[in-house]
């Protein structure tokens, strides 16, 4: 009888899981075309060395230009039935770092932060 019991609370465990990312976003957004025309986000991707656009908004985090932060974000699965919108909506857990950008910053340098 304890091993169903188990098995169940384990699921449950799982079940509760947050899936969370670290960001790296950089000091200016610049337009870009996705299902509209809209300022995007720029984010480092640290396996590709640069920098690319990143689409979503990221609920609870208020952008400042001129600064590049380290984001720690909950991801929240939206489903695969919804169309043009990304898979994940992201949620600001906390600010790990806000650091003020270089005057000459520029992303075509593919400069890591």
């Amino acid at each position: 009888m304890r091993f169903p019991i188990f098995i169940i609370l384990a699921l449950l465990a799982a079940c509760g899981e947050e899936h969370t990312e670290v960001l790296t976003i950089g000091p200016y957004t610049k337009r870009c075309q996705g299902f509209i025309e809209q300022d995007c986000y720029m984010e480092f991707n640290e396996e590709a060395g640069r920098w690319h656009f990143f689409y979503e908004g990221i609920e609870g985090f208020k952008f400042e230009p001129g600064y590049i932060y380290t984001l720690e974000v909950r991801l929240e699965d939206r489903g695969t039935e919804i169309q043009d919108v990304g898979r994940y909506s992201y949620h600001l857990i906390r600010i790990l770092d806000r650091v003020k950008a270089p005057d000459d910053f520029d992303y075509a340098k593919n400069e890591k932060p």
